[in-house]
């Protein structure tokens, strides 16, 4: 693909493209580790961890 061929509109919208899989990327990197820090606050606060699991079966 020649950047300097494409329209100002097709640039644009490939530039959202873009910048969406990145964030898609980011998140995906990142929340595991999320999910494990409020696993852990929600254990130590007296959470059970079964509830944890249900959660996470209710969500697939």
């Amino acid at each position: 693909m020649n950047l300097k061929e494409i329209t100002d509109e097709a640039l644009d919208a490939l530039r959202i493209d873009v910048l969406t899989e990145r964030e898609r990327r980011a998140a995906l990197a990142e929340i595991p580790a999320q999910i494990t820090g409020l696993a852990a606050a929600f254990t130590n606060g007296g959470g059970d961890p079964a509830d944890l699991h249900a959660a996470l079966d209710a969500s697939e």
